[in-house]
């Protein structure tokens, strides 16, 4: 038998000064700069964190050339593969969304996939070949399509990953991939999904989504356009079944520090005033008012934060503030003594 060797040639290459002096390339949004026309994204979550949801609307929102979370949206067709759950629930969601296709059409995959990965990319590709012009992708989730025997194992990943994206540029579309989250929630939103990083490294935007209670919290990274790094709660119009983006989880957090400490503050006022009305009614505080200590002792609360109410009382002349001796003492400012005695 003839040493038969296959020819192996140089790579390509790119001079540095040819790069440096190079056009920009332009890159566009199939959903404003959230996800570009072509390229590989994945979204992540916890089973029922509202993936399918969020990939749902996404796809009404291509075929209808509508606004996603608040992003323009180009119209074109959609390829849909729901591989898991029931039918009608795809289609009753697609109804309630206002699906018309009257600009760009969905098309919808729901069927058991080849036990080979191999086989179901090329069922893949024949029916992108007879449906065309799709400019989103989305497979519903990506585990079953793949088929991967180990998705831990980052060389079965890493080039399982690869044939997704040479898919989306063969095609100029975009893939939407979704997968299940681990059940540890860490700090790193990254480290979510379940299988190997390799998921996470070969695409170009990374959707993370998780419940707090019962409300949607979404995050993402991207190498193209503008992240969601700051943490976003989705609202949820359950009449539509429409997710938009509400505030960010942090200012959310903020809101209800500041109205809580306001309602502490108002308490505590209360509190000062009741206060001050008792002791006003004792022998000594009829005569000099009650000094501060007598005051601000029966409140409940830290001590700076009751400071900080009397004081502002003070400033307001809701009460006035006396020096005797090494005391300092408070009363009602003498208008309002005459009202209360009269």
């Amino acid at each position: 038998m003839s040493d038969e060797r296959k020819v192996v040639t140089p790579f390509q290459t790119i001079d540095g000064l040819d790069v440096v002096s190079g056009t920009d390339e332009v890159l566009t949004g199939l959903v404003g700069d959230l996800l570009a026309d072509v390229g590989v994204s994945m979204l992540v979550g916890k089973p029922k964190s509202g993936k399918s949801s969020f990939a749902r609307q996404l796809a009404v929102s291509v075929a209808e050339g509508r606004d996603f979370l608040g992003k323009e949206v180009k119209t074109g067709n959609v390829l849909y593969l729901s591989l898991e759950g029931p039918k009608h629930v795809v289609r009753n969601h697609f109804r309630a969304l206002g699906l018309t296709q009257t600009r760009g059409k969905v098309t919808l995959v729901h069927e058991h996939m080849p036990a080979q990965g191999e086989l179901g990319l090329e069922k893949l590709k024949l029916t992108l070949d007879r449906v065309k012009d799709v400019k989103l992708l989305v497979v519903d989730p990506i585990g079953k399509l793949l088929r991967l025997a180990n998705s831990d194992d980052y060389d079965q990943v890493q080039p399982a990953v690869e044939l997704l994206e040479k898919l989306a540029k063969q095609y100029t579309l975009q893939l939407l991939f979704l997968t299940h989250g681990k059940k540890k929630q860490t700090d790193d939103a990254g480290d979510s999904p379940i299988g190997s990083t390799a998921f996470r490294g070969g695409t170009d935007c990374n959707i993370f989504l998780r419940k707090q209670g019962q409300r949607r919290i979404i995050s993402t990274e991207q190498r193209w356009g503008a992240p969601i790094e700051d943490e976003t709660f989705l609202d949820y119009d359950r009449e539509r079944q429409e997710m938009s983006l509400g505030k960010k989880v942090e200012d959310e957090v903020e809101e209800k520090q500041e109205a809580r400490s306001a309602k502490t503050l108002e308490r505590i006022e209360r509190d000062l005033l009741s206060t001050l009305t008792f002791l006003s009614m004792t022998p000594e505080g009829r005569e000099n008012g009650p000094t501060q200590s007598q005051l601000l002792e029966p409140i409940q609360g830290k001590k700076i934060l009751k400071l900080q109410v009397l004081n502002r009382l003070v400033e307001d002349e809701r009460i006035t503030a006396h020096q005797d001796g090494n005391a300092l003492r408070y009363r009602f400012p003498v208008n309002q003594e005459s009202e209360k005695a009269a």
